[in-house]
């Protein structure tokens, strides 16, 4: 099994290169660093909680629409 939690997939030069050809900025700490991702993990963690847990939509525009309101 493939541990993707490191981020490898976003690491590669095939990935990075791609955004810095459009002109993106790319900002990564190094191995282990909690806070690169902290603030999406609390949103995220927060939506399915809050929202996703709560509601049992059935189409990915109802989801859509629930997590938008």
């Amino acid at each position: 099994m493939v541990n993707t939690d490191q981020g490898r997939q976003f690491t590669s030069f095939a990935w990075t290169g791609r955004l810095k050809r459009v002109d993106t900025r790319i900002s990564m700490g190094g191995k282990g660093c909690c806070l690169d991702n902290i603030f999406i993990e609390r949103l995220r963690r927060s939506l399915k909680y809050e929202c996703v847990y709560l509601y049992a939509w059935e189409t990915g525009a109802q989801a859509r629409a629930g997590l938008g309101s």
